[in-house]
């Protein structure tokens, strides 16, 4: 089950995910490679530079836009739409992303992801040591907590294709905690993952899209894993 608590969704250990789940963002929650960049090692991993999302936005107006493309996505394309079941299926599909990066199993990556998204997963996994991939293999269950970043009504599928009328896509974004051990709490609260237990756990950035005219499937169409403390540490 997930507990809904301030816009956090935190998974309790039974939290299961029956099918795959849904997300997107125009604010640069697209993974953006710098194939130069990835060849240099940092002292905490990061799949990808960008995005680093670990707190909910605070901007009014990014707020209210959410809120009303899940309202019309409900009332329009999905009844039995509800946070929480969407915060389940994304991490279910987060846990496959993960497992297909570390394993290197692209034909499987793309049935959950878009082609744009393997081919710059492939270059990322480039600068990932032995040490590291294990990070990319967990269980939805170890994910303590959740939060939906943005929600997003477009114009253009996630194959950049413009619709000739009306909306074509939705796009979800969600942040979630994944722990490396069982030091972390399943109650663990957001202050205390930025802080206490910030080295026991990495953080995901996942976007799946689905396009709604025709109505479609699933699809990842941006993820980023990584390590927070060097984040805290700058904040």
């Amino acid at each position: 089950m997930l507990r809904l608590s301030r816009n956090l969704l935190q998974p309790t250990t039974s939290a299961r995910a029956s099918h795959f789940g849904a997300v997107h963002n125009k604010t640069n929650l697209e993974a953006n490679l710098d194939v130069d960049e990835l060849t240099i090692a940092s002292k905490s991993f990061s799949l990808f530079p960008s995005p680093k999302v670990v707190v909910p936005t605070f901007d009014l107006t990014r707020r209210l836009g959410a809120l009303f493309s899940q309202a019309v996505y409900q009332l329009v394309y999905e009844r039995a739409y509800t946070k929480e079941g969407l915060v389940r299926a994304a991490n279910e599909g987060l846990s496959v992303l993960g497992a297909c990066i570390a394993n290197e199993e692209w034909d499987r990556m793309s049935l959950v992801a878009s082609k744009d998204l393997v081919e710059q997963a492939k270059i990322a996994r480039r600068r990932c040591t032995e040490q590291q991939l294990p990070l990319l293999r967990f269980s939805p269950d170890d994910v303590v907590l959740s939060f939906i970043h943005s929600t997003l009504l477009s114009g253009r599928d996630f194959r950049n294709r413009k619709a000739e009328q009306g909306v074509i896509s939705i796009y979800f974004t969600i942040a979630s905690f994944i722990r490396k051990n069982k030091s972390v709490p399943w109650e663990a609260t957001l202050p205390q993952l930025l802080d206490k237990y910030k080295n026991d756990v990495i953080a995901s950035n996942v976007t799946f899209a689905r396009n709604l005219s025709p109505l479609g499937h699933w699809k990842a169409t941006g993820v980023n894993f990584f390590e927070i403390n060097d984040i805290v540490e700058r904040r």
